[in-house]
């Protein structure tokens, strides 16, 4: 679909209620540039594709609100980070939850994955990033020394 230009300026493409609280975080999926993944105080994960105005997906289990998501490269698996700090992972062919990490000790107000797709990191208030292995289920690194949260 073709985004309509309006000599250059700002326009509104799309409005449609995403979640049934407050959107904290979106992401783009970096491949097709067609899919959003956005997290809410809903707990929810929902992907959406551009010019849809229905989820594809709505994504539960988190037990806080969702601060932070990203698709990996391939558009095959979205990442969650929640306020309780917990990072969920799911693949969307399955439409599930794969994985529960723990490890941050407040908000995980950021999340990316590395280009590669087996790696992810994560950014927390808790001022430690952490380096996460998506294959050993664990965190192979952790950074300290940050004076503030991470977002």
């Amino acid at each position: 679909q073709r985004m309509p230009r309006e000599a250059g300026r700002p326009f509104k493409f799309q409005e449609f209620a995403a979640h049934s609280g407050n959107v904290q975080c979106v992401s783009l999926g970096r491949r097709s540039f067609k899919v959003l993944a956005t997290g809410g105080d809903d707990r929810k994960v929902n992907v959406w594709a551009l010019g849809k105005p229905n989820a594809l997906l709505s994504l539960s289990g988190h037990t806080s609100a969702v601060c932070s998501v990203c698709f990996d490269v391939q558009e095959e698996v979205v990442v969650g980070g929640a306020t309780s700090g917990t990072i969920k992972l799911w693949d969307l062919d399955q439409g599930k939850a794969i994985r529960t990490l723990l490890g941050h000790r407040s908000d995980c107000q950021a999340v990316d994955f590395h280009p590669y797709g087996a790696f992810f990191a994560s950014g927390s208030l808790d001022t430690n990033l952490k380096v996460w292995d998506i294959r050993r289920k664990a965190c192979i690194q952790t950074y300290k020394g940050h004076a503030a949260g991470l977002s």
